[in-house]
Parts: C-alpha cells; structure tokens; sequence
C-alpha cells in the first residue's frame, strides 16, 4: 500500500511512467472484475480502458481511507454498471450470448461424465444470468477474495447489507442448481 501511495505521488507530480507502472500492476485484476459484469471481452477491455482514463483523471481525490486497489475497484464497479445500464440494445445482445452460452453450455455437459465439471458449468452459466450488480458482489468476494468491508465500500453498500445480497445470491443460485437438478433426473 505504501508503494502505492508514493507512486500515486510520483504521478500527481508529473511522472507518467509512475501512472504507466500503476495500469501494468492493476490492469489485468480491473479487466477480470470488469469481465465479470461484461459479458463480451470487447465491451470489458473498452471499459477497462474507461477506468483507467477515470483514475487519472481522478487520482487527484484519493484521500488513502481505503487502500487503493479498493478504490480502483469501486471506480471500475461504478463504471462497468453505468457502462451496462446506457447501453440498452447491447444488453439484448448478451441476453442472447447468454442464451448461447448456456445452449453450448448444455452440449459441454452431456459430453462430459464428470459430475463437478457438469457442475461448475451450471453454475457459470447460472451466474451469467444474474444482475450484473449481483455477478459482482460474487466476483468480488468469492473470486477476488476480497474481505466483506472492501466489498461493501466498493459496491457501495453497507457490510450488513453486502452480507444479506450475498446471501440471498447465493440461496438463489443454490435453489437453482437444485431445480436444474431435479430436471435431469
């Protein structure tokens, strides 16, 4: 962390190989986050993009309450929703990827007879199906690890409140895997 307050100097001051050296470090971590809201890898490299041009321009307001990547976090949360809710006919789009995904989602299992992969497919295919809001909590804190207070303050909830939305996602997702089940016996 205090490597990253000095080289958020280094920049402030006019050194853009310090700003260079901070995209390197956290770029390929805001592109999987954003990923995982975006459904194309186009739409998530061009708003990944978007945050980095966002930090620079904002860097300036880093106050260091939170480490840094959680604020780059939040940043790219924040960007990645509004990116998803203005385009409305790229949505319809991904619904239709999603749709594809699961279609070969479906072939992939039948082609396979080990029960945790046919497994982890479902529930990839199910959690492109949830709110992007919701794919992020998810992402953030079961993927990313990251503790419930950076999940809260990136998503901008309360922890209780970040606690109770996980919860109910994951009840969600779990009584989905089991409908799914109880239709393939």
């Amino acid at each position: 962390m205090t490597q990253d307050v000095a080289q958020i100097q280094k920049v402030l001051d006019g050194d853009i190989r310090a700003y260079a050296a901070l995209v390197n470090q956290y770029q390929s971590m805001v592109f999987v986050l954003v990923r995982s809201v975006c459904r194309s890898a186009e739409d998530a490299q061009e708003v990944t993009q978007d945050v980095f041009l966002k930090v620079y321009q904002q860097l300036h307001t880093y106050k260091g309450n939170a480490s840094f990547r959680t604020w780059l976090y939040r940043i790219a949360y924040n960007t990645a929703i509004s990116s998803i809710r203005k385009t409305q006919s790229r949505e319809r789009r991904s619904e239709a990827y999603a749709q594809d995904v699961l279609h070969t989602t479906d072939q992939a299992e039948e082609e396979t007879d080990d029960p945790r992969v046919a497994q982890q497919d479902k529930l990839r295919s199910l959690l492109e199906t949830l709110p992007p809001q919701d794919r992020m909590l998810i992402e953030l804190y079961y993927y990313k690890e990251l503790k419930m207070d950076e999940v809260a303050t990136i998503c901008g909830l309360t922890q209780s409140n970040a606690k109770v939305r996980i919860f109910r996602i994951r009840q969600k997702l779990q009584d989905a895997m089991t409908a799914e089940e109880g239709m393939t016996t």
